[in-house]
């Protein structure tokens, strides 16, 4: 029953289908298809931002730049060189009892006095001097010195000069122009093409063709001259020089007849009273004599008196070690980089739409057609969508300082390095080696212990004394007594001048002849010469294949004129010889000194400037009593010395040591110092955004009515595609072809399926699996790149099961018959 309901409405919706599918008007010998129109999608690109803008902070560390810093590892010293004493025989008096003396007490004295003591300092007022004056005889220039002046002549003589009374010019002499018969080919007919489909048209025209062209022939203008009267120079004009007097005035000027001056007017000095501490009684001290102690003694006496050599003790130096900053540090930062929260946004790449789907054929369906007897449905299809991961900004990136600390650990910015240096602890000395005296033993009264005097300190007694003292000296103020002034006669000579009177230039009057406008010439146009020619003009030129028709020429007889041209000759100058007075040396002045009028008239000079002199004011003093004390000293009386003449060697010269300096010595160490603090850059990554395609539905597909097809094409047609030996990759090439053959048909909305196929050579599995990657791949092709839908294509191979010529396995064929076997097709499917 259930067979029955189904297989009655499959006739149903067979019979519906067919009766409306069916084309109408069917022409015969036409092939038609029945397409199924697919649904119109267009992409529209949607911009998800995946990542949000952030900064990106690069810390740079402080930068550093290194010193060189001298540091003294050793410091200067000196190494001491010995020079050996130097000694010689004498004859010595021997001192058997030295002389001596006793200090004998001289009491001090202590007696007042009367002192004069300064209550007011000693000063000076100064008072003023007055200038000098004497009377003077001046001698005053009442005509001041000047001169005459005398006139020497010009000079002249007689010269022959040669004058241009007709300048050189130039004539045009005509070149006659050139004309000569050539022989030239002249297009008759112009050069064009025929086609082979459809011919070029033509007519006959008339063309006016240049047989002698346009040319222009020069005619000779020659110069205009006239005769003109000239007037010449005989004699140039000149100048003579006239004498012109001198000028005598009198005028009054004012002669100064004591000299401007000044006076000095005394400033009084200021005082002031202060109070002086005075010693009345100055301390003192008393003197105690402790007497001296003798003994006698038997005492070694010294033949050949004790020396030293000297040894030179080298100086002792001890290592020390220094600190020194070696490198200053500075604050560095430290990135704090942004923080980013993950989330998600889900986007619609295509809604949700419903297509058509062929289902499964009829198991008691009788038609042979596989297309026939199926149920097509309607189905949904669900929307497609793409989560996108996206990064939005918690917290910006930051700075933040980290305090420097330095290499020793205590938090500060400076880094010490210690050096070693040698320090002198004891410099070099000598050693003294005493050298024993050759002795002799005498009996001597020795002093044991000298007299001695005892000091006992006495303080000063002192009193307060008001005093006056000079503040601000005396000074002077200089008060300014103008100059007296005489008015005297004075004569004033203007010199005598010359007055330049010409002389007219002597002329005379010549004929010359002139050109006024020179030789030209002037271009005479000759007309060209043409005559009317038929020829051929195409009027439409021919449109597919193009046979190439040659032009047809005809030679004929044409004038070719060479232009007339002009020469330039030569005329020469015409002269003539003058006579003509000209100026050897022009007229010149000699001045003659006239010595100037003088005056004698007394003038009050001043011979000694007005000045101060210091008059001295004694000092203002009081007498105090005061107590002045002698001091007690020792009076020293002689004890005369006893004495034996005894030879002994003696030191002339004591050894000594000299100096050689040592110089310090220096190390150079680097330093590093801070040459820029640490900085960031700031380096802002742009938003990242995706651009995420969404399928829009333009027009709802379905199905349509049969299409008129290329009968050719619903039939296995050859894709003419080159595949590589054992490949199924597809070349530039082929992917060209597939472009241009199948992209125009499947865009009519039919369903094409792709066949490929081997030739035998190779094993039977091997060349089918070749033939499928092959079908694939033209179908992959089409789906993947240019985006046809699945359901139109279909891909098969068929390996060397469907050889199209006699090459099996074990024939020997040519490389095209193998060729012919290796083929890719497609033909067109009916999609009901």
């Amino acid at each position: 029953m259930k067979r029955i309901l189904l297989f009655g409405l499959t006739l149903i919706f067979g019979a519906t289908a067919f009766a409306q599918d069916l084309p109408t008007n069917a022409q015969p010998g036409k092939c038609y298809v029945r397409c199924t129109t697919p649904d119109v999608w267009k992409n529209e690109t949607v911009t998800v931002q995946t990542a949000a803008a952030y900064k990106v902070l690069k810390a740079h560390g402080p930068q550093y730049t290194t010193e060189d810093v001298t540091l003294e590892t050793q410091v200067a010293s000196s190494r001491l060189e010995v020079i050996p004493a130097q000694y010689e025989n004498k004859n010595v008096d021997v001192v058997v009892q030295p002389a001596s003396s006793r200090l004998e007490l001289v009491p001090g004295k202590s007696d007042t006095v009367t002192e004069t003591m300064v209550v007011q300092e000693p000063s000076s007022r100064l008072e003023v001097v007055p200038a000098k004056y004497e009377q003077r005889n001046i001698e005053v220039v009442v005509q001041p010195a000047s001169s005459r002046i005398e006139i020497v002549p010009a000079q002249y003589e007689t010269r022959k000069e040669t004058i241009v009374v007709q300048p050189a010019s130039t004539r045009l002499e005509l070149v006659p122009g050139k004309s000569e018969v050539v022989t030239e080919t002249m297009v008759v007919q112009e050069a064009s093409t025929r086609l082979e489909v459809i011919p070029a048209q033509y007519e006959t025209r008339y063309v006016d063709v240049v047989v002698q062209p346009a040319s222009s022939r020069i005619e000779v203008v020659p110069a205009q001259y006239e005769t003109r009267k000239e007037t010449i120079v005989v004699q140039e004009a000149s100048t003579r020089l006239e004498k012109v007097p001198s000028k005598t005035q009198t005028v009054t000027e004012t002669v100064v007849v004591k000299e401007a001056s000044t006076r000095l007017e005394v400033v009084p000095a200021q005082y002031e009273t202060r109070d002086v501490e005075v010693v009345v009684q100055p301390a003192s001290s008393r003197i105690e004599i402790v007497p001296a102690q003798y003994e006698t003694r038997k005492e070694t006496m010294v033949v050949k008196e004790a020396s030293t050599r000297l040894e030179v003790v080298p100086a002792q130096w001890s290592t020390e070690t220094l600190t020194y900053v070696k490198a200053v540090k500075a604050p560095s930062l430290r990135v704090v980089p942004a923080e980013f929260t993950n989330s998600s946004q889900t986007i619609v790449t295509k809604v949700a739409s419903a297509k058509w789907v062929m289902g499964d054929k009829a198991p008691d369906c009788e038609d042979t057609d596989p297309n026939a007897c199926r149920v097509w449905c309607y189905r949904n299809v669900p929307e497609q969508s793409v989560t996108v991961s996206t990064r939005e900004l918690a917290k910006d990136a930051t700075v933040v300082s980290v305090p420097c600390n330095g290499g020793n650990g205590n938090g500060d910015c400076t880094e010490t390095g210690t050096y070693t240096k040698r320090v002198l602890v004891k410099p070099a000395t000598t050693r003294e080696i005493t050298i024993p005296a050759v002795t002799k033993q005498i009996t001597k009264t020795v002093m044991v212990k000298p007299a001695t005097t005892r000091t006992i300190p006495i303080p000063a007694v002192t009193k307060k004394v008001k005093t006056t003292v000079m503040v601000k000296p005396a000074t002077t103020r200089e008060i300014t007594i103008p100059a007296v002034t005489k008015t005297v006669k004075k004569t004033i000579i203007s010199p005598a001048t010359t007055r330049e009177v010409t002389i007219p230039a002597v002329t005379k009057t010549i004929t010359k002849t002139v050109m006024v406008k020179p030789a030209t010439t002037r271009s005479i146009p000759i007309p060209a010469v043409t005559k009317k020619v038929k020829t051929t003009v195409m009027v439409k030129p021919a449109t597919t294949r193009e046979i190439t028709i040659p032009a047809v020429t005809k030679k004929i007889r044409k004038t070719v004129i060479t232009p007339a041209t002009t020469r330039e000759v030569t005329i020469p100058a015409v002269t003539k010889e003058v006579t003509k007075t000209v100026m050897v040396k022009p007229a010149t002045t000699r001045s003659i000194p006239i010595p100037a009028v003088t005056k004698m008239m007394k003038k009050t000079v001043m011979v000694t400037p007005p000045t101060t002199r210091s008059i001295p004011i004694p000092a203002v003093s009081k007498k105090i009593r005061k107590t002045v004390i002698t001091p007690a000293t020792t009076r020293e009386v002689t004890i005369p010395a006893v004495t034996k003449t005894v030879k002994t060697t003696v030191m002339v010269k004591p050894a000594s040591t000299r100096s050689i300096a040592v110089p310090a010595k220096f190390r150079t160490v680097k330093k590093t110092v801070v040459a820029k603090e640490a900085w960031t850059d700031e380096t802002t990554v742009p938003a990242q955004h995706q651009d995420v395609t969404k399928e829009i539905l333009v027009t709802k597909g379905g199905l349509a009515a049969w299409k008129e097809v290329d009968c050719a094409i619903t039939k296995n047609t050859a894709l003419p595609i080159t595949w590589n030996v054992g490949s199924a990759t597809l070349t530039n090439a082929a992917k060209h072809i597939i472009d241009s053959r199948l992209m125009p048909i499947l865009n009519q909305g039919v369903s094409i399926a792709i066949a490929s196929h081997t030739d035998s050579r190779g094993s039977k599995a091997s060349n089918q699996r070749l033939s499928e990657r092959r079908a694939q791949a033209v179908v992959n092709y089409l789906i993947n790149v240019k985006h046809v839908n699945p359901s139109k294509l279909t891909g098969k191979g068929y390996g060397e099961t469907r050889l199209t010529n006699r090459c099996a396995d074990g024939v020997t064929c040519t490389e095209a018959e193998h060729r012919a076997n290796r083929r890719t097709t497609f033909r067109v499917v009916n999609s009901k």
